[in-house]
């Protein structure tokens, strides 16, 4: 893995939320703990500058009745190593974070649009990556504001955007999209656009239509 793109991650993580949110409004109330610190991202073993990144808006979890799960203590736990990792170890640490990650997104709802994304460019994910515009949570899921998502954006997304060098972004659905046309990535980058189910129960007619092209354009 490059230094470049595990020194971009590595600075998302060890962010805080005071550097991108000017007050507690967003803060959810439950697992605090969690929602202080960044989301990363992950990015598959086999990345390549040139392949596609698919963003998301910003991590799930929340919502003020959300229970912490398994998967999410073995995920923020991998969070918390990363950050805390020396530097000699912090590509390790991405790695398994990544791989854990990926796993972990095979079993949500989300993996529902994410499948077939995977098959129409015939890769696996460990040849994609991942990020959230936003790294933090957002009490009940909330979206955030411009001001917000163009700090996040300046002082991190961009960043890690810039490390990877993709040749395509594919935005996981129109919060995702509304979110890099703000912060002006849809000028600067090849973006495409999947329409969301709510609760992502299944893949919209426009997403199909959008994985079409995809895999047209192979």
């Amino acid at each position: 893995m490059l230094n470049q793109i595990v020194d971009a991650y590595h600075r998302t993580a060890l962010l805080e939320r005071g550097a991108i949110f000017p007050d507690t409004k967003l803060m959810p109330i439950t697992r605090p703990e969690d929602a202080a610190i960044a989301a990363p991202g992950w990015v598959g073993k086999q990345w390549q500058p040139g392949g596609t990144l698919l963003m998301a808006i910003n991590p799930g979890g929340g919502g003020d009745a959300y229970r912490v799960n398994p998967t999410d203590e073995r995920l923020y736990g991998l969070f918390h190593a990363f950050k805390a990792a020396p530097a000699d170890q912090r590509e390790e640490a991405l790695a398994a974070l990544s791989e854990a990650w990926i796993g972990i997104q095979k079993t949500h709802n989300i993996f529902r649009l994410i499948r077939p994304i995977l098959e129409a460019l015939g890769a696996g994910s460990e040849g994609l990556a991942f990020l959230n515009v936003l790294p933090f949570r957002t009490r009940g899921d909330a979206p955030a504001g411009s001001t917000v998502l163009r700090q996040a954006w300046n002082v991190a997304t961009s960043q890690q955007v810039a490390a990877l060098q993709p040749g395509r972004i594919i935005a996981l659905g129109r919060k995702a999209f509304d979110a890099l046309s703000i912060v002006g990535a849809t000028k600067k980058f090849d973006v495409v656009y999947l329409k969301r189910a709510i609760g992502d129960s299944y893949v919209t007619p426009e997403a199909q239509t959008a994985i079409a092209a995809l895999r047209d354009s192979r």
